[in-house]
């Protein structure tokens, strides 16, 4: 008997899955491989301080140090680099801008994530930035597409994965375990990102899903190596190409490409950018997000041998990791959950 079966495996359903493991606890992994996920489209930045006012991420004193430890983890496991951990440069829009991020700069809270001496030098060539920028720092971006193909053969020679979609109806529940087509388990946990609402175990949840679209440019002789922040992302993938992140959409929620977000991207990249640039790709998902921005994590209020991981939205690289832990303690050590999140009913 398995200790659980987790179902899904993106950004969500691997982390969760490796955490299992690390805990020496044995997960089976289902996951329906026909299906779009947004892990898979996703630009995959985890940053420390988001907005135009350098709002600090939710829990980033917790989540930025685990995160590092966690991927670094798991690279070495799967013999594989995914994790580019570099700076994000800032431009100020303004001196307004300048003197107010400069400020903010000072205050103990703020001041193991930014950088105020950046060597403008190696931004001013390509990035429009009359007015200087500021670093942020802990960031950087998962190659998620890599991570979780290299994590499904890892599960596969272990015989811990299967690929199909889940019937909900061949799910027997017991009181101590769980049974899905002759696979036991101690418990299950729906990792299933938008699928959510199609889980007859979960009903009215609080999901406010966003599409988003990103493209990726070519511009030749680039010489940042850092992501570029200012109302989009600009984050190096290889040598002179770029991924374009990303648009946010709550009105026709479909997975298929537009040329409206090409446009408004290439726009916002162009006003940034101070070289031309071609683009060579466009891709379209549909973030799991919520309406008070906070992941769902929890078991079922009368079926606890049924849970959810879910809801973690545009913030999953950096939410997944710390946030899994404090799921695993919570099965096993009854540690609580934080008090933000949406519990599941």
């Amino acid at each position: 008997m398995y200790d659980c079966i987790i179902v899904g495996q993106g950004i969500a359903g691997t982390v969760l899955a490796y955490t299992f493991l690390r805990n020496q606890k044995i997960p089976f992994v289902i996951n329906a491989e026909e299906f779009p996920s947004a892990s898979q489209v996703a630009g995959g930045i985890f940053n420390p301080l988001t907005g135009k006012n350098l709002v600090k991420t939710w829990l980033a004193d917790d989540l930025f140090p685990f995160l590092h430890t966690f991927y670094r983890e798991i690279e070495k496991v799967l013999g594989e680099q995914f994790l580019h951990s570099m700076p994000i440069y800032r431009p100020f829009r303004s001196i307004k801008e300048q003197n107010e991020w400069i400020a903010k700069s000072t205050l103990p809270e703020f001041e193991p994530y930014l950088n105020t001496a950046v060597a403008e030098e190696q931004y001013s060539l390509d990035v429009r930035n009359p007015y200087g920028g500021i670093e942020t720092l802990q960031a950087g971006w998962i190659e998620l597409p890599k991570l979780l193909a290299t994590f499904r053969c890892f599960l596969e020679k272990k015989s811990l994965y299967f690929s199909e979609i889940f019937d909900y109806s061949a799910l027997q529940i017991f009181s101590e375990k769980v049974v899905y087509k002759g696979i036991e388990a101690e418990k299950i946990i729906f990792c299933e990102g938008t699928r959510a609402t199609m889980n007859p175990f979960f009903e009215n949840l609080p999901f406010n899903f966003a599409k988003g679209e990103t493209i990726d440019i070519f511009m030749k002789e680039a010489s940042f190596e850092s992501i570029i922040n200012q109302g989009i992302s600009i984050i190096p993938l290889r040598k002179n190409t770029f991924r374009v992140a990303s648009t946010y959409s709550w009105h026709k929620l479909d997975w298929e490409i537009s040329q409206k977000a090409r446009a408004e991207l290439t726009e916002k990249a162009s006003n940034l950018l101070k070289k031309d640039f071609s683009v060579l790709t466009q891709k379209a998902g549909i973030r799991p997000a919520t309406k008070n921005r906070r992941p769902i994590i929890g078991l079922h209020p009368r079926m606890p041998q049924i849970g959810i991981f879910n809801g973690l939205g545009s913030k999953g690289v950096s939410l997944a990791p710390y946030l899994a832990d404090r799921f695993f303690k919570h099965l096993y050590e009854n540690v609580p959950l934080p008090d933000e999140i949406n519990a599941p009913t």
